[in-house]
């Protein structure tokens, strides 16, 4: 049934009628939108695609034999994805250069334009701290070093620490906090170098 609809509607709009070629369209405006969405070509928005593929439709209209063994649905189907590769081809033979090293109308180079996570400034200056740092630690005396690995890099508790010593959890705290004067003074005065 409603394939002979649409051989009445394309009768009809091949003879002139203008209200017939606006119902085919939009019997495949759906097909269309499908289409428009899997296709990327440079310097098309979404409605310039959908309106390339409506175009497609009206063209199908009025190339069509109608005495064609061939479905019109897949007729227009296949015109509407061969006028999309037909602009994609013509598209990539256009010439355009576009280097990270090119610049826009302000002057700036595109590179510069990119954004990015890596901050190389801050990235920098982290690992001077931790050269300094790790000298530091190593003008440390053992048992200073030791307890600052523990509670630091390794990341467990000054009661573990205590019990591990056997000394009371003030004491550890107390030597805690000698340890990271002395770090201090070490790292002070390998900045001032």
């Amino acid at each position: 049934m409603e394939n002979l609809q649409l051989e009445i509607l394309l009768e009809r709009a091949q003879s002139g009628d203008k209200n017939a070629v606006e119902d085919i369209c939009i019997k495949f405006n759906g097909m269309v939108i499908n289409m428009a969405k899997c296709t990327y070509i440079k310097g098309y928005d979404m409605e310039d695609l959908i309106q390339e593929g409506r175009c497609s439709v009206i063209k199908a209209i009025g190339m069509y034999d109608i005495n064609s063994k061939y479905p019109f649905a897949a007729y227009v189907k296949s015109s509407v994805k061969k006028n999309f590769y037909n602009m994609i081809r013509s598209n990539i033979r256009k010439v355009s250069c576009c280097s990270l090293y090119s610049k826009n109308e302000e002057g700036c180079e595109f590179i510069n334009m990119i954004a990015s996570d890596e901050n190389i400034e801050e990235d920098l200056i982290k690992r001077k701290l931790i050269i300094q740092l790790n000298k530091a630690m190593d003008k440390l005396p053992e048992d200073k070093r030791d307890l600052i690995d523990w509670y630091y890099i390794q990341d467990k508790s000054l009661n573990k620490y205590a019990e591990k010593e056997r000394i009371s959890y003030r004491t550890a705290v107390y030597r805690k906090r000698k340890a990271l004067e002395s770090l201090k003074k070490y790292i002070e005065f390998l900045s001032k170098k």
